[in-house]
This record gives structure tokens, sequence and C-alpha cells, in this order.
């Protein structure tokens, strides 16, 4: 099971959003791929890259141009944040 954060459900829109001006169906191909690739993590919780630079317990997994930044719950993946792979993420971005 996934659990998607609230900033991470804010993330998405925002991508969702930018990117929709300019292709609507960019955008949409662009939230099928990263839920396709959250559904696999469910099964694959360990396909991400550790990213324990961050914070402790944080993996990486790369989709396109964006990080999905998740973590291991106890009954969940739980989708913290999803940003521009440009930027310079540090433990600032997490929302804990």
């Amino acid at each position: 099971m996934k659990r998607l954060l609230p900033q991470a459900i804010s993330d998405v829109e925002g991508v969702g959003d930018y990117i929709a001006e300019h292709s609507p169906k960019g955008a949409m191909r662009l939230v099928d791929a990263l839920e396709r690739r959250w559904t696999l993590l469910t099964l694959h919780p360990f396909s991400g890259a550790p990213r324990d630079d961050i914070a402790p317990g944080i993996r990486h997994l790369i989709v396109g141009e964006y990080v999905t930044l998740y973590r291991m719950g106890e009954d969940a993946i739980e989708i913290v944040r999803v940003l521009h792979g440009r930027r310079d993420i540090g433990a600032d971005d997490l929302v804990t």
C-alpha cells in the first residue's frame, strides 16, 4: 500500500498544473508514470536508492525529470515529496 503525505499531494498538483499549462496530455502522462512507479514500489520497496544524506530512512525514485522521496512506514510506503531533479534537494525539503 502507498500513502501520499500532504506535501507530496501538493507537489504533484503543482507539477501537474504547471505542465498542463503547456501540455495537458503531458501532465496526464507524468502523473500516470508516477502512479505506475509508486505501485511498483509497494512490491519492491527497496528499489529506490537510499538518501541518508537527506534523512535516515529516506529513499528516492526517479521518474522522468522528477524525484520521489519516500520512506517505508509500518503499513505503507509513504511518499514524502515529489521534486524536480535539477533542484538541490536537502533535509530542508522534507516535511515530517
